[in-house]
């Protein structure tokens, strides 16, 4: 078995687009078909040995294109167990490409599929690869998506109560929903706002006196630029809300100067963006080095939410995992592993213990909607 470890290979990569709309009903969002867009990832084997990941779903089209023209070509005749190598060459053969953004989606997507791999062969779910689990289940906040109105935010909120979460991520930027939310959910739910970016320091202060007055746990990606530390530092050190922030950084590198800056109180990495389960063990550890709190992003459907569970469920400080409120119309993964009562958990199967619906991804190709 060993020796045949040694001699495995990558045979072929296919990324396959996807649209995928989400089941929603009355109140309708604002932006819900942003989270109809999906990128597969498949790593093929000369064991016959398939394994699945994803990639952020923003641009599709191209995403799946730069894995197959930009990666691919370079992994073909390489071992899949080699994870730290073959991650260190995507990065480094990507560098005109950039060190964000799409390229860091493409390599996430890749390096999930690889432990996949791992786990098939190794008859091991990944979380036992990875320092094996810390608990059987972990704690979903619903993540909402942005409504018009202050009422059907609260509509939203309540149905999610009734689903049995505990916890709701609203990304509403005015106050007026915020209150809605609070006295339709009351106080025993618990509230996140998350604005993407959308003040500058000093108006992020002033939200976040007011935002207060409602109990909310934390304030999430303030400040534009997303990027500009020293601003989010400043709205941390004068704000009565925790402040959380990470979705949209990328590898330990860059973690590594939002945590020196002493910019938040949450980091937010995202398995499908930031670099892939290696690389988010390693801001784990930083986050962990400076004392901060962990709560995983986690906006996609699908082979990145077993990804995103097997790495938060390895974690002794990742207390919630992110959960999109509204499911697909179909999930092109099975299990398709949302929440119970407000809890996530994973297969104890190998890899990341899921399996692809192939009708369904046949039956939702992206065409470039």
């Amino acid at each position: 078995m060993l020796g045949a470890a040694k001699t495995m290979k990558i045979t072929d990569i296919k990324a396959i687009p996807l649209f995928i709309p989400l089941k929603e009903t009355p109140p309708f969002s604002s932006n819900g078909k942003a989270s109809a867009y999906h990128v597969l990832v498949k790593v093929f084997t000369n064991e016959g040995i398939t394994g699945y990941g994803e990639a952020f779903r923003f641009t599709p089209g191209a995403v799946s294109t730069f894995i197959e023209e930009g990666l691919k070509p370079h992994l073909i005749g390489e071992n899949p167990m080699h994870i730290e190598r073959l991650w260190d060459l995507m990065y480094n053969i990507t560098f005109r490409y950039g060190r964000k953004g799409i390229t860091l989606h493409a390599i996430s997507g890749v390096e999930i599929a690889l432990w996949d791999i791992i786990g098939k062969w190794r008859n091991l779910p990944v979380y036992e690869m990875i320092g094996g689990p810390c608990r059987d289940k972990i704690k979903a906040y619903a993540s909402l998506l942005r409504y018009e109105k202050p009422s059907d935010v609260a509509t939203i909120a309540v149905r999610c109560v009734e689903q049995g979460y505990t916890a709701i991520k609203l990304h509403q930027r005015d106050i007026e929903s915020v209150k809605a939310v609070r006295q339709a959910v009351g106080s025993d739910i618990v509230l996140m706002v998350d604005v993407n970016g959308a003040w500058t320091p000093r108006q992020a202060v002033e939200k976040a006196k007011v935002l207060e007055e409602y109990g909310v746990l934390w304030l999430e990606e303030p400040v534009s630029p997303m990027d500009d530390y020293d601003g989010l530092a400043y709205v941390k050190d004068k704000s009565g809300i925790l402040i959380a922030a990470g979705e949209n950084e990328y590898t330990h590198y860059g973690f590594k100067d939002m945590i020196a800056k002493r910019a938040v109180d949450i980091i937010q990495p995202d398995v499908i963006k930031s670099g892939g389960i290696l690389e988010c063990g390693k801001i784990f550890a930083l986050a962990e080095a400076w004392n901060l709190q962990i709560a995983t992003h986690c906006f996609c459907f699908g082979p990145g939410v077993a990804a995103t569970l097997h790495l938060s469920l390895s974690n002794m400080t990742n207390e919630y995992v992110e959960a999109n409120a509204i499911p697909l119309a179909a999930s092109f993964i099975q299990p398709c592993l949302r929440p119970e009562r407000g809890y996530l958990t994973v297969p104890d199967k190998p890899g990341l213990g899921i399996e692809i619906d192939e009708d369904v991804v046949k039956g939702h190709p992206y065409t470039g909607q």
